[in-house]
């Protein structure tokens, strides 16, 4: 059992222990946990007596529960995405039960454990496997695979990383190419709804991923791939780094993170990380990259508001080369954050920050302008958050000035605009059964430094791109076994990029049996935005239809198998591929591994040990 388990169990020992003696109520009380000891909140428990009576309460969000029934002979645990269980009373004596939690219905997108068995070396493709997100994957050293919610608008999500937002002024890439295989420990996928709290490039969504934590500590696999991390440290203290190389590319990185506990309520946290990147293979096809940050935050928790200050620094780059000739890329951003975010079932927020992204281009060897300039953007947010039984709702909208100044070869050519980006996002739960999402937001995108300036001294304009999305979400479940999901967004894009982005899907996942789970789902997009003209390294939008059919079978600890079948995109193209693992027990924590990737169109085997970070 893990830490929070014992700390659960010690709470209800003393709890127990300390009741007064003349009491005239019996309390049943215990924890619920699931398989891998996390708290199940929300769990329905029923306590059966001698006589035939019940009593129901439900877990707090630590899983702890307490009864009034002194004759309670039963207990039947019950909660969404699990296996139901009875469990005998033992007088006196805490009840700690463990139920068996169906991840494929809980988990949204790929969880920790999923992360830590798929057989992706590019975290793209295995975040991918969420339904209803578009990737694009290229042969091309740039930009790079490109990852989106529901294939929006700029057709690429904002990357946060480590709590850092990474994206590259100069040029719009993406900088997934710095992160070795199984490097990161968990990711989500969200929406445009929480643009606003972003600005430039979240219009397409926010993938935000994490080096620490989850359940692949330490990795050593060899095949196709050389692939190796190791970790170490404890909850305040971290430290990871990771290598992965093969024929065609190498990548290596390293993390740190601390937390200095100031008091019960204040936090001090340090993280940085620094990753390069290299593509080999002939001139035309080479690229070297790298990407640097460090980051220190501030969090006061207090009973009724928190408080939080942030500052983030970073610099990346590229030095690609075509047809020989080098072609350089660097950028960096400095970024201060403070907020400000009440307690309670009605929740109110703001923030204030200022980022500052400076880059540089140079391809004068094909007689192309040198190209310096810095962005500034200024955020106000403010918004409510409700949540209630039956309903959720995020109000927000964001305040942006945003300045250019820079140009090209030496010549300057400032611009400015202010804008605003509402957003609303409702989630409805009428009971358990049925859910709803309903999303209206908008969202920007600001042109690049390359687009900004590439063309001569003169260029004046600055058009930048408006996003407006509406979508909704119709989810069903039957609280055990079985969920469905079915979309539909449209997103109006005008300005620099004109144009509409629909999109619809289907989504199924399905506990056949405690050990196999099936999840499947298709989507459709269709793109009609046109831009004025694009950097030398973007893909036009194309109507796209994706789908994938995940098959796992997972006996608690023993073996894990994953089948998985996808249709993404590769160079604009459909890409049918099948790749697959499988991996047991050496010791309780030591798991041998083997897993399949077609990549590209040429299968990679690697196997290997891994070191789980939990049972």
């Amino acid at each position: 059992m893990n830490r929070t388990g014992i700390f659960a169990t010690a709470l209800l020992v003393c709890f127990l222990l300390v009741a007064p003696a003349g009491a005239q109520v019996t309390l049943v009380v215990g924890s619920v946990r699931d398989q891998r000891g996390g708290a199940v909140d929300g769990a329905t428990v029923v306590a059966t007596g001698r006589g035939g009576g019940r009593s129901t309460a439900k877990t707090d969000a630590s899983g702890t529960f307490a009864i009034p029934a002194g004759d309670a002979v039963s207990v039947t645990i019950t909660c969404r995405f699990c296996e139901s269980r009875t469990f005998t009373v033992v007088a006196d004596q805490p009840l700690i039960a463990i139920v068996r939690r169906f991840d494929a219905l809980f988990d949204d997108a790929p969880s920790e454990r999923d992360l830590a068995n798929l057989p992706y070396a590019h975290v793209e493709s295995a975040m991918a496997l969420r339904p209803f997100s578009l990737l694009r994957q290229t042969t091309s050293v740039l930009p790079g695979s490109q990852l989106s919610d529901r294939g929006l608008a700029p057709a690429n999500a904002l990357l946060v990383d480590g709590g850092v937002p990474n994206y590259d002024v100069v040029l719009g890439t993406t900088p997934y190419d710095t992160i070795p295989a199984k490097y990161e420990q968990s990711g989500t996928m969200t929406t445009a709804a929480d643009a606003f709290l972003y600005g430039d490039q979240a219009g397409s969504g926010i993938v935000s991923l994490q080096p620490f934590g989850g359940d692949n500590g330490d990795v050593a696999l060899s095949g196709s791939d050389q692939t190796m991390r190791l970790q170490a440290g404890s909850d305040w203290a971290r430290i990871a780094a990771g290598t992965y190389s093969n024929s065609s590319e190498s990548r290596q990185r390293a993390d740190a993170a601390v937390a200095f506990p100031l008091s019960t309520a204040q936090t001090l946290s340090l993280s940085g990380g620094t990753s390069q990147d290299r593509e080999y293979g002939d001139p035309e096809s080479m690229l070297n990259g790298d990407f640097t940050f460090a980051n220190v935050s501030f969090d006061n928790a207090q009973p009724t508001i928190d408080t939080h200050v942030s500052f983030f620094a970073d610099r990346g780059g590229y030095m690609a080369s075509e047809g020989g000739v080098p072609v350089t890329d660097i950028w960096s951003d400095a970024n201060f954050t403070a907020g400000v975010r009440t307690r309670g079932t009605v929740a109110a927020f703001a923030d204030l920050s200022n980022r500052l992204s400076t880059g540089i281009y140079d391809a004068s060897a094909y007689q192309s302008p040198r190209i310096g300039g810095t962005l500034t953007q200024n955020r106000v947010d403010a918004g409510l958050d409700v949540n209630e039984s039956a309903v959720d709702v995020t109000a927000g909208v964001g305040f942006f000035g945003v300045d250019y100044t820079g140009g090209s070869d030496g010549t300057s050519v400032p611009a400015n605009a202010h804008l605003a980006t509402p957003s609303l996002l409702v989630r409805l739960f009428p009971n358990s059964k049925w859910s709803a999402d309903l999303d209206a937001s908008g969202s920007f995108t600001l042109p690049t430094l390359w687009q900004q300036y590439a063309f001569d001294a003169g260029y004046h304009t600055f058009v930048y791109d408006r996003n407006s999305l509406y979508s909704a979400t119709l989810s069903y479940t039957d609280d055990a076994r079985v969920r469905v999901s079915v979309e539909a967004a449209s997103q109006h894009v005008s300005g620099f990029t004109n144009g509409l982005i629909t999109s619809d899907g289907v989504a199924v996942s399905w506990q056949i049996a405690p050990a196999i789970s099936l999840r499947a789902w298709t989507m459709h997009v269709g793109d009609s935005t046109t831009p004025a003209y694009a950097s030398p390294y973007s893909a036009p939008g194309l109507p796209s239809d994706v789908n994938a059919i995940w098959l796992t079978y997972e006996n608690g600890a023993a073996v894990r198998i994953d089948a998985i079948y996808r249709r993404d995109l590769l160079d604009r193209d459909p890409f049918y591929h099948v790749d697959a693992d499988v991996s047991g027990p050496i010791t309780d924590r030591l798991r041998w591994y083997a897993g399949v990737e077609d990549r590209q169109h040429t299968n990679y085997l690697d196997v290997g040990l891994r070191f789980a970070g939990s049972p």
